[in-house]
């Protein structure tokens, strides 16, 4: 089952792969599956979120629209925050390590 998902993934893709590149690419691609399962059941799992996000409730964000209009002629520190704790940059921005 998973071969043929990720032939059809491939054609959908439009990647001509020789049976050869199948075979050595089916391994990560079960592994990426797996990464895949286990974001899907951190999603569900209400012990590890204990519900919505309160920062997600439409409540909350109204009244962020509300606060970011009133912030937005403020000069922003955040930016500076973020980057002064950033563990590599290219100029003013973060570099993301490639995970996989």
């Amino acid at each position: 089952m998973i071969k043929e998902d990720f032939l059809v993934t491939a054609h959908l893709a439009h990647l001509d792969l020789s049976e050869a590149a199948v075979q050595a690419s089916l391994p990560e691609f079960e592994r990426m599956l797996g990464y895949f399962a286990a974001m899907r059941e951190a999603d569900t799992d209400k012990a590890a979120f204990g519900g919505p996000l309160p920062e997600l409730s439409s409540n909350n964000l109204a009244s962020n629209r509300n606060q970011l209009r009133q912030d937005a002629a403020k000069p922003s520190t955040l930016a500076d925050a973020l980057l002064k704790g950033a563990n590599e940059l290219e100029g003013r921005y973060l570099v993301v390590p490639n995970v996989l």
